[in-house]
């Protein structure tokens, strides 16, 4: 995976993050860290529950993505995040259901002088008949190049 800076991306861009999916266990023993809902963690009480069943926590998608995908392509640049937004979660996430997701450049734009540049990504979450799950923005400041200096 090719590590990438803010000189590599330009608006409408689009990365492929590949798919993913959770199985019964892992939604639960993630639910049980980040989101100890009952639907979340227990197959029992979420069959009672207002979903009809075991669903994934709202991030752990996007935790996932972001740990396999993001980070080994960015993490060396990030400067600073600032902030998600529109964060949609349209569908719930069932036991083994398949989702892929792809992040867009919305925007991009330079700051030459304090070294890095400010990139609007926008992530997109859906199943394979392409029906949209999950949706977010998320802003984040990127070093210009590999040689550029951390902003003091």
């Amino acid at each position: 995976m090719k590590a990438l800076h803010f000189a590599d991306l330009k608006a409408g861009q689009e990365f492929d993050f590949g798919s993913l999916s959770f199985t019964a266990h892992e939604i639960m023993e993630f639910a049980k860290v980040y989101d100890p809902i009952p639907w979340h963690t227990s197959a029992q009480a979420a069959a009672q529950g207002p979903f009809g069943g075991l669903i994934a926590s709202g991030p752990h998608p996007f935790h996932a993505i972001y740990l396999r995908e993001w980070i080994p392509r960015f993490a060396h640049s990030v400067l600073a995040g600032k902030g998600i937004s529109n964060w949609n979660m349209l569908l719930p996430l069932r036991p083994d259901q398949v989702l892929h997701c792809k992040a867009k450049v919305q925007s991009c734009s330079a700051r030459p002088e304090k070294g890095y540049g400010k990139v609007e990504w926008y992530f997109s979450f859906f199943t394979t008949d392409q029906t949209l799950v999950q949706e977010l923005t998320m802003v984040i400041l990127h070093m210009l190049s590999p040689t550029a200096q951390t902003p003091t």
